[in-house]
């Protein structure tokens, strides 16, 4: 191995990375059909695999040792030659892999030591324990007692299947990633390149104006707005938090505060309309519905989640007395417009395509970065354009958003692996059959245990891993028990994110923790408190799914209308301030009476009892704000 490897391999990476993402627009604009070529799409999503997985291991050459550069190096090339062979091969295997048993048993080796070798070291261990237990049940199911019990399959069926069988690693979950999600990342970054980052936070502070806690609330709506694009709780974080969190610290606001804000706002991306994370996409083709339908579900909920986080920055910055930062730099609105129309046009494009004209979303995208690249390229022929609109700022912008999608891909790709092996054993039906069994028939506990397990695989997985082995086991348990399958969906999606802001391990808290400098587990115990409205709004996605826009408008008005109230309630009865401070009776009251107004009563007792908690609820609100008005009105004439 030579000193030049490593720079090599690095070379390499970098333009493996770049062409990730072009062949997935390549794919979605149906260019190889376009020239006359038939093409499965597993070959393209294979290619992609291949060319991620040698990303993985050339990465960071110069630092590791003779023999780990050497291993990488082969497993770097030998991913490349996986991509191209599968390319190749596919249309051949499966047709009839069972006339090259041989061929589907080695492909299926090389297959799972791959990836599951980059999994660990892109997400660590816990994925790779799960796959590995499936593979172990598929071989020795039979041996397992109780209901779980299954049959044994011998090995080479099982790695036949894995290298072959479009319903495993080449199947639905990795092509969803490849083809859909990639772009996405890819219209981030863009984004990102040409300014949409300074668009955002001006945005941000002319929203927020110059009220109470200005600096936090301005982190609050830049890092939402940033994390629809980014969809990666961490990254969001570790992108936006450089900026928001130092100036919430100057602002008067502790370092644990500062960084649970920046967690709590950041995570919620993915639950932000127009982008969402990549669970979103899978979500929309696992139920075989419009993207389109995902985002209006996830509007009301999305509001309800960032509404509460201000309302709580709202009543700490007045408890505490953090006045408005007057040093924050605000342009004028016109100047922030007039700045900022490239990623507005971009925007129009991307929700005219996928409403006005439903468009599919991977379609609408690349309407979007048309607007992106070409613009910026065509100012440069002008002579208007500035040094981040040049031709190598777009490439070095596709390269990082090639990267990024890696990790991605190899998630997807076991995941493919899992979701094939539990259809191929018959596991998937035995433990949903199991599920509802241990919950009795019972919803609520079943919910309550799907919620648990959606939190302790979050402990170890990203988002997208979480919500595919859920709606894989446990969604469909909901959906025997009378639930809609988008509620089913949307419910496990939620708890397969809030690990992010979840001690022990809330990896979102803890990154901005780190550029905070406050200790790690009171930044998640601070950002727990700050998401609390996220581990309520799940269970009303299945009793008030009004909240998802299903229902009357009459229906959906009173749902968010009496979320509203509650928000306040128990945001104000946890922070011990509105605009004076509650007395620990108060507090247990507005906290108390919040929850109910929240909760399902309509399913324990009499119709009328949750409409006259809110109305109770309201009056709570009504009195103390009016008393509270006179209070303030009183104490400044007063000291007037």
């Amino acid at each position: 191995m030579t000193n030049s490897s490593p720079a090599y391999l690095d070379r390499l990476a970098a333009f493996l990375s770049f062409l990730v993402p072009l062949l997935a627009v390549a794919w979605v604009l149906a260019v190889p059909q376009r020239m006359g070529f038939l093409i499965y799409p597993e070959q393209v999503a294979a290619v992609m695999l291949g060319l991620a997985l040698c990303v993985v291991y050339a990465r960071n050459m110069a630092n590791k040792g003779p023999m780990q550069r050497s291993l990488d190096t082969l497993f770097a090339l030998t991913s490349i030659g996986l991509g191209l062979y599968v390319f190749v091969r596919f249309p051949v295997l499966t047709e009839g892999a069972h006339l090259h048993p041989t061929e589907g048993l080695i492909l299926g080796i090389i297959v799972s030591i791959l990836v599951l070798e980059g999994l660990r070291r892109v997400v660590g261990l816990t994925l790779v324990f799960i796959t590995l237990a499936m593979f172990l049940y598929a071989l020795f199911g039979s041996h397992v007692p109780g209901p779980l019990r299954g049959r044994s399959l011998p090995f080479a069926d099982v790695m036949l299947f894995l290298g072959t069988d479009s319903a495993a690693t080449w199947g639905a979950p990795l092509q969803i990633a490849a083809f859909v999600v990639v772009i996405f990342v890819l219209f981030g970054g863009l984004l990102l390149a040409v300014g949409g980052g300074e668009f955002f936070t001006q945005i941000a502070m002319r929203i927020v104006g110059n009220g109470p806690g200005n600096t936090a609330k301005v982190a609050t709506v830049a890092s939402g707005l940033f994390g629809s694009i980014s969809g990666s709780a961490v990254s969001n974080v570790m992108s936006t938090g450089v900026l928001t969190i130092p100036m919430m610290k100057r602002s008067g606001f502790k370092s644990e505060q500062a960084g649970a804000i920046e967690a709590v706002a950041s995570t919620g991306g993915q639950l932000a309309p127009p982008v969402m994370g990549a669970a979103a996409f899978l979500m929309a083709e696992l139920l075989q519905i419009p993207y389109r339908e995902i985002l209006l579900a996830a509007v009301m909920p999305a509001g309800l989640y960032y509404l509460s986080l201000y309302a709580q920055i709202d009543f700490i910055a007045r408890r505490d007395g953090h006045g408005a930062a007057g040093w924050m730099k605000r342009e004028q609105f016109r100047k922030v417009l007039s700045k900022g129309w490239l990623p507005m046009i971009a925007f129009v494009f991307l929700l005219g395509g996928i409403f006005a004209f439903n468009l599919r979303p991977e379609i609408a995208v690349i309407w979007g970065m048309g607007a992106l690249i070409f613009a910026p390229l065509l100012l440069n022929i002008l002579g208007r354009g500035t040094p981040r609109q040049s031709v190598g700022n777009i490439a070095a912008s596709i390269a990082r958003a090639g990267s990024s999608t890696c990790d991605v891909l190899l998630i997807t790709a076991a995941a493919g692996m899992i979701i094939g092996l539990l259809s191929m054993t018959g596991l998937g039906f035995s433990l949903s059959f199991f599920l509802i069994s241990f919950g009795g028939q019972n919803l609520f506990a079943l919910l309550i245990v799907t919620a648990l397990v959606g939190i302790l695989l979050g402990l170890g997985l990203p988002t997208t891993g979480v919500y595919l082995l859920l709606a894989s086991l446990a969604a469909p348990a909901l959906v025997q028990l009378g639930i809609r399958p988008l509620a089913a969906h949307m419910f496990v999606f939620y708890f397969g994110m809030l690990s992010m802001i979840t001690p022990p391990i809330a990896m979102a808290a803890f990154a901005a923790a780190s550029i905070s400098g406050g200790g790690q587990f009171q930044t998640g115990v601070q950002a727990f408190r700050f998401g609390w409205i996220a581990y309520f709004l799940p269970f009303l996605f299945i009793y008030k799914p009004a909240l998802l826009m299903i229902g009357t408008w009459q229906d959906i008005a009173y749902v968010f209308i009496s979320a509203v109230v509650a928000l306040i309630l128990v945001s104000g009865g946890l922070i011990g301030f509105a605009r004076v401070r509650l007395g620990s009776a108060s507090r247990i009251l507005w906290v108390v009476t919040g929850l109910l107004i929240i909760a399902p009563l309509h399913e324990f007792g009499p119709v009328g009892l949750e409409f006259a908690v809110s109305v109770f609820g309201l009056a709570v609100l009504g009195a103390y704000f009016w008393v509270a008005r006179a209070t303030v009105a009183s104490d400044n004439g007063g000291t007037g």
